[in-house]
């Protein structure tokens, strides 16, 4: 099989797990030649995935758009889905419904959850994009947090995850995988880009609620980009937490989106952002102001990440923790022997 997932030049934690914990689970069977492609790890169900002979879809979820032509047809193996929420939309059984396939990382050999008293340290780290904008290496210093680089090595992270004693989330697989190797989280959001549905569809998998801690923007040049996140597409964060009110967002985004206006709109919108709005901020005719306004904006950023640290943490139940392995190595197995040669 082919691993199909989304790659950013740049690099994207969640998304970079896909590089090399497939092979690590199940050796031997992935091929960049294969005329099978393979979903996992990600929002991957969605408009994007190229045409293929066949597909198999392990653990992915949707929340960015309408499956593709044929999804679920003859040629589309559906092991398993990221959560309920993606079954919903997709109108799937709910036995197709395990969780996100990062929940497998304590099966690869050397990040087997380690005893508490061997953990250390409160870590934190932003979504891939707050880091267009943002200042959240700086806010991790004067709050005393160790800051997580989502674009750095994602086996170097996870070791980091993996021997702390709390992470602070706002990139949704941070969290996933501290859950995963039984580190407790914390859940934030620093923009409107963070999507209350995607937290939702995993939370819900293992039977935990999405109550996230809302950070203030860092810099003046987030407040921008965060204020004109809805004009073209990336409007995501709600304050209602309600399956309702995830999947009545959902639908009015794919609504939107569907217009033949939308084009035109998106651009203008993220024109308006990135030609007009965020080079004046950045402009040094602003530059006295900025810096005290990013001073501001850094010092309450600073003091509402100490906070959110001290608030309710999160971990899954035992239980549902090892039903979720359970299923999805079986379903994993079950996938590899339908489609690895011989």
């Amino acid at each position: 099989m082919k691993i199909f997932y989304y790659k950013d030049p740049a690099g994207n934690f969640g998304d970079d797990l896909n590089e090399w914990i497939w092979d690590a689970l199940a050796p031997g069977v992935w091929n960049d030649a294969a005329p099978t492609n393979f979903s996992g790890i990600g929002t991957i169900i969605g408009p994007t995935m190229p045409k293929a002979k066949s597909w198999v879809v392990f653990s992915s979820g949707a929340g960015y758009g309408p499956a593709p032509d044929g999804f679920g047809g003859k040629d589309w193996d559906l092991v398993c889905v990221r959560g309920p929420l993606t079954a919903q939309v997709l109108g799937l059984d709910k036995d197709l419904v395990v969780s996100d396939g990062a929940m497998l990382l304590s099966q690869v050999p050397g990040l087997e959850p380690l005893p508490e008293s061997e953990r250390h340290g409160v870590v934190f780290m932003p979504h891939h994009h707050a880091l267009y904008t943002g200042a959240w290496q700086e806010v991790c210093a004067r709050a005393g947090i160790e800051y997580l680089d989502p674009r750095a090595d994602s086996r170097a992270t996870l070791q980091r995850i993996r021997s702390a004693k709390l992470v602070v989330a706002d990139a949704m697989h941070a969290a996933i995988t501290a859950d995963a190797l039984r580190v407790p989280w914390i859940p934030v959001t620093t923009s409107r880009e963070i999507s209350t549905f995607k937290w939702l569809d995993w939370t819900l998998s293992l039977d935990m609620p999405y109550e996230p801690v809302a950070l203030p923007q860092s810099t003046a040049a987030e407040a921008v980009r965060s204020a004109t996140l809805p004009f073209y597409a990336y409007d995501f964060a709600l304050d209602d937490h309600s399956v309702p009110g995830a999947l009545a967002h959902y639908r009015r985004d794919r609504a939107r989106k569907a217009s033949r206006s939308w084009p035109l709109r998106r651009n203008i919108g993220h024109g308006i952002y990135k030609h007009g709005l965020l080079p004046l901020v950045r402009s040094r005719a602003f530059g006295r102001l900025r810096h005290r306004l990013d001073e501001r904006r850094m010092d309450r950023a600073t003091e509402a990440l100490r906070r959110a640290a001290g608030a309710r943490s999160y971990l899954s139940a035992d239980a549902a923790w090892q039903r979720a392995v359970g299923e999805l190595i079986f379903r994993l197995e079950t996938a590899v022997r339908s489609h690895a040669p011989g």
